[in-house]
């Protein structure tokens, strides 16, 4: 069983919308649901770095400081077959959905907070976001 670390980015811009990813069907994981930009913590990155450049790499965007939300276990999932470490770190930004590449996924999309948890969220993001959203949300 393969073990590794993903780092996550809850960003919310000047009207407290959060960054969403609408992932494609060619990924593996949670196909054609909505999820926070990240990914894998590569060797050698702590995962503040692997926030970092995720959040560039999927939509164009930098932050300045990326504050540690959360840590701890992915949430379980029948028959996913690895162990893995989620770290969710909270930023916010003046960017504007002008300013959002999407490098991966579907669509990268500022979401209005109150309609975040009304898609069809990936397990992680619907796990964490809504015991979050609250605090994180405010912190703008």
């Amino acid at each position: 069983m393969a073990t590794y670390e993903v780092a996550l980015v809850l960003l919310v811009d000047a009207s407290g919308a959060v960054l969403m990813q609408h992932r494609d069907d060619w990924t593996s994981i949670s196909p054609n649901q909505w999820s926070l930009p990240g990914g894998h913590v590569e060797q050698g990155e702590t995962p503040e770095q692997a926030a970092h450049r995720e959040l560039l790499e999927e939509a164009g965007l930098t932050a300045g400081e990326l504050r540690l939300l959360w840590s701890g276990p992915r949430p379980y999932e029948t028959g996913f077959p690895h162990t893995v470490t989620v770290h969710v770190f909270h930023g916010t930004t003046n960017a504007t959905q002008r300013d959002v590449v999407v490098g991966e996924g579907r669509a990268m999309v500022f979401i209005p907070r109150e309609q975040v948890l009304d898609r069809d969220l990936a397990v992680t993001t619907a796990t964490i976001l809504p015991l979050h959203l609250g605090s994180a949300g405010d912190a703008h």
